[in-house]
């Protein structure tokens, strides 16, 4: 019986029916559109940390003058899109934002000094914004050197 063509053995289908094709098409775009939308919140989860940690060094410039009892500085860069932190003349803190924060503009002057008691040397507002073009502030208080975020006045 070798050789028999009518053989079920050898009478095998080559390739793929439209059905099939149609399904494995479907399934694919099932999964491409939940897979998409994760990634949107991938970006927004990264510019919030870099908001974030962007606040914390403020908050970290300010609690460290207090600790040490010296004169740590906020200098804006808007050129180069960051920022530094320095004790007295040394560099503590060298970050240029990348997860799509972009530093607008600021009533700061280009820096701001933390005192000993925390006090920043003037008030005001960091303006940036981000990817959607949201309006986000950030405001140094006066007084306290309390660090504020608003998005889109939020």
């Amino acid at each position: 019986m070798s050789g028999n063509i009518n053989n079920k053995k050898y009478n095998s289908k080559y390739g793929y029916t439209l059905v099939e094709l149609l399904v494995v098409l479907a399934i694919f775009a099932v999964v491409l559109s939940i897979g998409i939308p994760s990634m949107k919140v991938i970006f927004n989860t990264s510019e919030k940390k870099e908001l974030m940690k962007f606040k914390r060094d403020i908050n970290f410039a300010r609690n460290s003058a207090i600790v040490e009892n010296c004169i740590y500085t906020l200098i804006l860069d808007i050129e180069r899109n960051g920022y530094i932190i320095r004790k007295e003349n040394k560099t503590i803190k060298n970050i240029k934002f990348s997860n799509g924060i972009i530093l607008k503009s600021s009533n700061l002057g280009g820096s701001v000094y933390f005192t000993s008691t925390g006090a920043p040397s003037k008030a005001g507002t960091i303006l940036l914004s981000n990817r959607k073009e949201q309006k986000i502030d950030i405001t140094i208080n006066v007084a306290t050197g309390k660090v504020n975020l608003y998005i889109n006045g939020k």
